[in-house]
């Protein structure tokens, strides 16, 4: 995690490569070093504010309140409006999303790091995490992916079955995010578009032309996946 630190400098700046549209920003959440905590709880609405005193432990309440605020500063940067002021609401499906403005966007936060995808083309998800080098990844992947995504993976080194899971892991999510499904479309009703081995798009659920980036945050820890709709974007929410 220590390139969490050297992330700070750059908290503020989108990632290159993207579609027409579409910024993505990263921003560590862990300390004081991008957004102090007096500060970031000033910009929180009443009903923040309630969710972030749920929080059983201080470093996951710290992060919520942090994100939140990184959120705001994002949105209120995008729209010209004072970031304590923006309505934030959730649609029919528990996605959230900006009262009064097009602007899409998705959050996503793994460990001391938090991630935005802002949209001006349509909705969008993400995902970030961490590759946990103690996790079951083999047996996460028998019951979370499906025939081709397993093949695939069978064939790799350990190592390289642990990174490609997580980025198999991370589309899956993205998907879900996009939409706002969450877990209401589980992973194993999720089937990957793969070339080369690696996820591209979606050949199930069929519907809209959903494509997938990898954007580079600057963490070699950790994978990033984004989520988006190609061609004509309908309003599916």
């Amino acid at each position: 995690m220590g390139k969490v630190a050297e992330m700070a400098a750059r908290a503020m700046q989108s990632a290159p490569g993207l579609p027409d549209g579409i910024e993505i920003f990263a921003c560590p959440i862990g300390d004081d070093t991008a957004i102090a905590l007096p500060q970031a709880r000033d910009l929180l609405s009443d009903h923040e504010t309630e969710r972030a005193a749920r929080f059983r432990f201080d470093r996951d309440r710290n992060r919520y309140i942090r994100g939140r605020a990184f959120l705001r500063q994002r949105l209120g940067a995008a729209t010209g409006v004072a970031p304590a002021r923006l309505v934030l609401a959730e649609g029919p499906r528990g996605k959230p999303g900006l009262v009064g403005h097009d602007l899409r966007f998705n959050l996503s936060h793994s460990g001391d790091v938090a991630v935005l995808a802002l949209s001006r083309r349509g909705p969008v998800g993400i995902d970030l995490e961490f590759i946990d080098r103690q996790a079951d990844t083999a047996g996460l992947a028998q019951r979370c992916f499906l025939g081709q995504e397993l093949d695939v993976l069978n064939r790799l080194s350990p190592t390289e079955h642990r990174t490609r899971f997580f980025a198999f892991w991370t589309a899956k999510e993205a998907r879900m995010k996009l939409t706002g499904e969450g877990m209401w479309l589980a992973p194993d009703r999720i089937t990957l578009d793969l070339r080369a081995g690696w996820p591209v798009g979606y050949l199930l659920p069929r519907g809209e032309d959903i494509r997938i980036v990898y954007p580079e945050i600057g963490l070699t820890s950790a994978m990033c996946c984004l989520a988006y709709l190609e061609g004509a974007i309908p309003d599916i929410f």
